[in-house]
């Protein structure tokens, strides 16, 4: 079994067997850490995306729960893609995004793709409700691809907070913020965007404040290596925000250029780190998983 492999890695979370790739609604629930992940157990020969899942009392043991979730339904047949998880009401909420191709002569980029945002509820992160489209691309603005995906959802006083990551017809990458009262309802407030274009894509957009600065971590696809900087094909990392930019912008969905690209840092310049997602613990930490 490829568990008693003795180049298999004994410290990173792997899965049994096949594919894996982003980390998703990483939480603590009662105690216990839950990591669930992009996971094509078939993979090479399908590679079709579901959830994997691991939990762990310390963050350092971990157990294989099996797979949580499956591409099963009409809004994620072509793979359940990445999301988080916000801990609302004693219940674990999961956000995610569905997708789903079309049949036809498409690009799967500017046609043919669904990009639906998908809500589901669980108490143990086994058992979980019926899935819930909250967002599919009639609610997304004009301008932009079918590239859109990867929602991060927190609460505040103000309410629910939604960031999905984007890209615009004019391959520019952005981030769409929405709102909603309750979690299912969402409206959209405005995109943001960097100063000069910074990638054709935005993956995996998170929104955090430490110290009284919020900062938006992200995966923009398509950056230009540096001399010492950007030299994975793709890169993740973190840039500075402005309260301005979280609260105004233009709702028709043209994306504000906010936000300096110069001061993006990457998080790791190793090879292969990639789609970092953040989560506050009940010791109130914010640990980050790539």
């Amino acid at each position: 079994m490829t568990n008693h492999d003795k180049w298999r890695c004994n410290y990173h979370i792997t899965p049994p067997t096949g594919w894996l790739n982003d980390p998703n609604g990483v939480c603590q629930y009662h105690g216990r850490y839950h990591v669930f992940f992009q996971y094509a157990p078939g993979y090479p020969t399908d590679d079709n995306k579901a959830w994997g899942h691991y939990t762990s009392r310390d963050g350092v043991h971990w157990t294989y729960e099996g797979i949580a979730l499956y591409p099963d339904s009409r809004y994620d047949r072509d793979g359940a893609y990445s999301g988080n998880t916000l801990i609302d009401d004693d219940t674990m909420v999961i956000y995610y995004t569905g997708n789903v191709k079309q049949p036809g002569d498409h690009d799967y980029t500017h046609s043919g793709r669904e990009s639906n945002t998908i809500r589901i509820t669980t108490k143990d992160g086994v058992h979980f409700s019926d899935k819930q489209c909250v967002l599919d691309n009639r609610d997304y603005p004009d301008g932009y691809t079918c590239h859109i995906r990867d929602p991060k959802v927190w609460k505040d006083a103000a309410g629910y907070h939604m960031v999905l990551g984007a890209r615009t017809d004019s391959d520019q990458g952005s981030i769409l913020l929405y709102t909603s009262e309750d979690g299912i309802h969402w409206s959209f407030s405005h995109a943001l965007t960097s100063t000069q274009t910074f990638g054709f894509m935005w993956e995996c957009p998170d929104l955090f404040t430490l110290d009284g600065q919020t900062f938006l971590s992200c995966c923009p696809q398509g950056v230009e290596p540096e001399a010492y900087r950007y030299q994975n094909y793709h890169i993740s990392g973190y840039v500075p925000v402005t309260p301005e930019a979280l609260t105004s912008g233009d709702s028709t969905g043209i994306p504000s250029p906010v936000i300096d690209e110069q001061q993006f840092r990457e998080w790791d310049y190793g090879f292969d780190f990639y789609a970092p997602q953040t989560f506050v613990d009940e010791q109130g930490r914010r640990i980050l998983i790539g």
